[in-house]
Formats: C-alpha cells, sequence, structure tokens
C-alpha cells in the first residue's frame, strides 16, 4: 500500500523534489506564428479604425 500522507514511515516528513523551471523561450511553429502575427496586425487595423472614425 502506498504511503500517500507525504509521511515516511518513521514519522518523518518527506520533501518530493521541486520539478526544475525551465527558462528557455517557446519556439513557435509557423502555424502558430502566422496566426499571432494575423491577431496583432488585426488588432492594429481594429485600433486605427477606431481612431479614425471617432
Amino acid at each position: 500500500m502506498r504511503n500517500d500522507s507525504g509521511k515516511s514511515p518513521d514519522g518523518e516528513k518527506t520533501h518530493s523534489p521541486q520539478p526544475e523551471i525551465d527558462y528557455a523561450p517557446k519556439t513557435y511553429t509557423l502555424r502558430e506564428q502566422i496566426i499571432l502575427g494575423v491577431k496583432f496586425v488585426s488588432a492594429a487595423g481594429i485600433i486605427f479604425l477606431m481612431l479614425w472614425l471617432f
């Protein structure tokens, strides 16, 4: 039977090793880059259109 309470059989708490944080920048696929570019251009277009009309 597994001991899920976080304590070892002798009563001491065990610390599970923390996962190491990866600070490397994420690499995006070409499809993700295109979608992100379309989103940025459309957002800029909407802002420009709002400034132009109002």
